[in-house]
């Protein structure tokens, strides 16, 4: 338990680091929870988002990082210009008061740029446990840049 949490905490910081891009607010249904992220670019189409959600009702915590492959739809036809459809995953940590479990973390959603420093977005998301719990939820939140 103790080497996750320090593991985690290297991985925040060093997504920090990374992540001086966009902050992120979130807002999940259901399970009910408000979380935090980063969010930082890594090729043209590519982004890193790590996030921490908190899940009052537990309380339970979830720790998770992915790559999102990202593209901007303008850069198809200009009407479309700032709307970026993404899929992606990675690995999760969830911490519902006892034992953690980690698992497969997976994504599916939509940022629609408002301006070039804001964006909201409609998220689908997956968390699968490797010991066999699983839960999906919708995520609404908005990046600032």
């Amino acid at each position: 338990m103790r080497k996750t949490l320090v593991l985690l905490t290297l991985l925040a910081l060093g997504g920090m680091g990374l992540a001086q891009r966009a902050v992120s607010f979130r807002l999940s249904l259901p399970p009910a929870g408000l979380g935090v992220g980063l969010e930082a670019p890594l090729e043209r189409n590519l982004a890193f988002r790590g996030y921490g959600d908190l899940f009052p009702s537990g309380p339970s915590f979830l720790l998770a990082g992915e790559v999102l492959f990202k593209p901007d739809l303008g850069q198809v036809d200009r009407n479309l210009k700032g709307i970026r459809p993404y899929f992606g995953g990675g690995l999760g940590v969830f911490i519902p008061g006892g034992s953690p479990e980690v698992g497969l973390q997976l994504s599916l959603g939509v940022e629609v740029l408002l301006d070039s420093r804001t964006g909201i977005f409609l998220d689908g998301e997956y968390f699968y446990a490797f010991g066999g719990g699983r839960f999906g939820r919708t995520v609404l939140g908005a990046n600032l840049r």
